[in-house]
């Protein structure tokens, strides 16, 4: 199979190129962005799509880089492409942020694309990573540490990414280009071994195929298919959870920690929140601990435990509003971010939002926060309870539990809004009486 006819089943198959589409191409004049850039043109052939090329001349190699930028301005211009370019201090902005100057290049360049999409109304941006690049990336993320969602190599196309000639060995690409006398330019640096990807190209693997196995990258890009394989059918495990606004934590520990790292961190991506391996860590441990608990991740998200559930939401600012308040029946009265009311009347069906008391019009309640040594005899029972073990039973977050309010007539708890009534002052009675609404305000 020639390597047009490998790309050609390769789009078929991956629907990376389609007819309409308008596509950003990264153009650095190397030899894989120029042989990428052929092949694209070869597909034109039989799919009806635009390109453009996009160059970065990263201000690095002096004359080398000018003469990178002048050439990919001859070669759209023997083309007939359209043809972006830009000059820009990777070198500065790898100083100002305390990055590599591989980190610098890579972010200017994704920045670059993306800002030439926009402009041009394309909606793919076409990347020139070949097999070569796979298999170094692979082990590159596995002298890191990397799991499996990192040691898949580099997928052929994700969001708007596409990369036509990720299963080209570089080898191949050289001598396609040679056969067919296409120029294209030299980056010397790709041969000094200062970068950690140079060394492992120029040297570990290299050193693996002489001492070991000569067929070694043909072993390792099987291996890597098949944990991007594994990883598909992990994905779609994932995905079933990030859907969700709550995770159940009894189905989350049913999975291998593997797997439950990635339903976490997969989670907090969809709700936009920054992934680190300590935040996923700290987050499973929580799975097995009793109770509720929150977990900071962000100045402004939280991740709240209650009991067998986790959810993440917006830290609020607790209303200071919490003094304790009088109320004289009938009224009402705000207290933190609830609304308690007292009104007369006939008894209905009975919830949790509304408690149907013994008092009488006139009478006079305080609405506090709990307090140590809190006791009540819940409704239905005859002895009393520690209200911290009423929380406990009513699976209350240790978070909110100050802010309930507690309705108290003559230092007796006569109820725990939207909770639990006093058995002492409880209405059973068909006629009018005095009854207690909470709602939350905020």
């Amino acid at each position: 199979m020639t390597l047009i006819e490998q790309i050609i089943t390769k789009n078929k198959k991956e629907n990376l190129i389609e007819k309409g589409d308008k596509i950003v191409v990264g153009f650095s004049g190397g030899p894989d962005s120029v042989f990428m850039t052929e092949m694209l043109l070869k597909l034109k052939e039989t799919i009806c799509f635009d390109l453009v090329l996009v160059h970065i001349n990263h201000l690095l190699r002096g004359d080398d880089s000018d003469g990178d930028e002048l050439f990919c301005y001859e070669y759209a211009k023997k083309n007939n492409f359209k043809i972006f370019s830009q000059r820009i201090d990777v070198e500065g902005i790898s100083k100002e942020k305390s990055i590599t100057l591989e980190e610098a290049g890579r972010e200017a360049r994704y920045e670059l694309y993306n800002k030439i999409m926009k402009e041009t109304k394309s909606n793919k941006i076409a990347l020139a990573h070949n097999k070569d690049d796979q298999i170094e990336t692979f082990m590159f993320r596995l002298t890191r540490g990397a799991g499996l969602g990192g040691l898949e190599g580099i997928v052929s196309k994700r969001d708007r990414y596409i990369r036509p000639i990720s299963e080209i060995y570089k080898k191949d690409i050289l001598k396609y280009l040679e056969e067919n006398n296409i120029s294209y330019r030299i980056d010397k640096t790709n041969f000094e071994n200062e970068f950690t990807r140079n060394s492992i190209r120029l040297d570990l693997i290299p050193f693996i195929e002489q001492r070991y196995n000569p067929k070694f990258k043909d072993k390792l890009y099987n291996l890597i298919e098949e944990i991007r394989e594994l990883n598909n059918v992990v994905d779609k495990e994932v995905e079933k959870f990030s859907q969700k606004e709550k995770l159940d934590i009894d189905e989350i520990v049913l999975f291998p920690k593997h797997i439950r790292g990635r339903i976490i961190s997969n989670y907090l991506y969809k709700h936009n929140i920054e992934v680190t391996r300590e935040k996923v860590f700290s987050i499973e441990k929580l799975l097995n601990r009793g109770g509720s608990c929150n977990f900071d991740l962000s100045d402004e998200y939280q991740l709240k435990k209650e009991y067998n559930v986790l959810k993440i939401e917006r830290k609020k600012n607790k209303s200071q509003d919490i003094m304790p308040k009088m109320l004289v029946i009938p009224g009402k009265v705000q207290f933190g971010d609830y609304l308690i009311e007292a009104e007369i009347s006939t008894r209905e069906k009975v919830n949790n939002e509304s408690f149907y008391t013994t008092l009488k019009i006139g009478d006079t309640v305080i609405i506090r926060q709990r307090k140590d040594g809190d006791r009540i005899v819940p409704t239905g029972m005859q002895k009393e309870k520690k209200l911290k073990e009423i929380f406990i039973n009513e699976k209350v977050p240790k978070e909110d539990r100050d802010m309930i309010p507690l309705v108290t007539y003559n230092e007796d708890i006569v109820w725990i809004a939207g909770i639990r009534g006093n058995e002492k002052y409880k209405n059973v009675t068909d006629d009018k009486c005095v009854k207690f609404r909470v709602r939350r305000t905020k």
